[in-house]
């Protein structure tokens, strides 16, 4: 499996006309990233890693979740290392921030002419994703909870506002038939996304100038060392 994984990191560059050795990666240095013994195995595709990085930035107030840079979204997670229960605090909110970036873009990829964007507020409690028609008029008003407990689901659907839908992942889908809408997203696999990137963004000094956060394939990798599948 590890093999097979950075034999597609290897063709990806190439797909991109990158040679690995041109940005300092070679079969060892690959060997390196893929070995589960250093704790610091994480396959995202380039837009996976990006909503991350989004996630992070959008957790705190003073940060642009658009223009945000590496460096300030790797200082502020570095800022939670002192305390376990920061630093679990911080991952819950990224996960649920993560989630309904990742179901915005489902959404959008859905060619129901309806366009998708995340509130304002991240602090809205009914609404997290607003979906507009071609005249700007709100058409679906919908609510976002990445949770593995149907207690939670429960209550949420007893509260949700009338008009607001109610979007979780597979597991609860499956718990919930016809009340909580499917975009085919697992719970249990944005949390692990979002734990990934906490480890890697707390583990790894960054070995790059001060990048923006949408920042180019090659230079991920070049300041992460993370192959994007």
């Amino acid at each position: 499996m590890i093999d097979d994984i950075m034999d597609e990191t290897v063709d990806s560059l190439s797909d991109l006309g990158i040679d690995a050795e041109d940005i300092g990666l070679d079969q060892d240095d690959l060997d390196q990233i893929f070995d589960p013994e250093l704790g610091a195995l994480a396959v995202f595709s380039e837009n996976e890693f990006e909503n991350l990085l989004r996630a992070i930035a959008r957790s705190r107030s003073d940060l642009d979740d658009l223009s945000a840079s590496i460096t300030e979204i790797d200082d502020y997670v570095d800022s939670f290392e002192s305390g376990p229960e920061r630093l679990g605090g911080l991952l819950s909110n990224i996960k649920g921030i993560y989630g309904e970036l990742e179901v915005c873009d489902r959404l959008n990829e859905s060619d129901d002419e309806v366009f998708y964007c995340l509130a304002l507020d991240t602090s809205n409690p009914d609404v997290d994703i607003y979906g507009y028609d071609a005249e700007g008029n709100v058409v679906q008003q919908i609510q976002v909870k990445m949770t593995e407990d149907p207690e939670s689901i429960r209550t949420t659907l007893h509260d949700l506002p009338e008009g607001v839908k109610l979007i979780s992942g597979v597991e609860m889908t499956a718990e919930f038939p016809g009340q909580v809408l499917d975009v085919c997203l697992s719970v249990y696999e944005i949390g692990e996304d979002a734990r990934a990137a906490i480890e890697i963004l707390s583990t790894h000094e960054p070995a790059f100038d001060d990048l923006a956060a949408s920042v180019p394939f090659a230079e991920y990798i070049r300041a992460k060392g993370i192959a994007f599948v």
